[in-house]
């Protein structure tokens, strides 16, 4: 019985678009690499500051996919990106507030008498 050494699959260099991109993008590039081994080069390439996350996109079903761009993105690409329908991830999420007032009611009660009463003890 002999024992085989396991070979590592050879995976191209991964060339980051210049525009902005998900993971989908660039797994639709390179569809010869798994998707987990892509995951792994993006936190990568963000720990190496190659790329950044500039926002996310949500879907109207799901999880929101993150958007990428290569470092110092230009503030066209975040104008292309933010027409593109990216979310940025600096912005708060806002939620409209309904504003009520109520009117104050004031209970008027009646003034308590100040005199003093007096009663007689009968014997």
């Amino acid at each position: 019985m002999s024992t085989t050494k396991n070979t590592k699959k050879n995976t191209p260099a991964i060339e980051w678009p210049s525009t902005h991109f998900t993971i989908d993008d660039v797994q639709a590039k390179y569809p010869d690499v798994v998707n987990i081994t892509l995951r792994f080069r993006v936190k990568k390439a963000i720990e190496n500051k190659e790329i950044v996350t500039i926002g996310k996109i949500k879907p109207a079903i799901g999880r929101p996919k993150l958007v990428f761009a290569k470092t110092n993105p230009s503030k066209e690409l975040l104008e292309a990106a933010k027409v593109a329908g990216v979310l940025s991830l600096d912005e708060k999420a806002t939620v409209p507030v309904a504003e009520l007032k109520a009117e104050k009611k004031v209970v008027k009660t009646p003034p308590v008498p100040t005199e003093s009463v007096t009663v007689e003890a009968s014997s």
